[in-house]
């Protein structure tokens, strides 16, 4: 089974950015092998900005997640 020696860098929604070795100039075996240096979440963007499409995804999730508290568990505070 082929391995590849980068690491895999995953945006906030599991799509795939890209791979460590690709920005050493080298190639990625493949996405969906294994990677030697692990998994990692998306880092892609110059420091100090953030990444647009994790942005994007985070937003959708936050819209659609349930309440913290479910309304029927809610209390009035005093």
């Amino acid at each position: 089974m082929a391995i590849c020696n980068g690491c895999l860098v995953l945006h906030n929604d599991g799509e795939v950015a890209y791979c460590s070795e690709e920005l050493d100039g080298h190639s990625c075996t493949g996405y969906g092998k294994p990677h030697l240096a692990g998994v990692m979440a998306c880092r892609i963007t110059p420091r100090g900005k953030r990444c647009s499409h994790c942005d994007k995804a985070m937003r959708r999730r936050l819209g659609l997640a349930p309440p913290f508290v479910p309304r029927a568990l809610r209390v009035s505070a005093n």
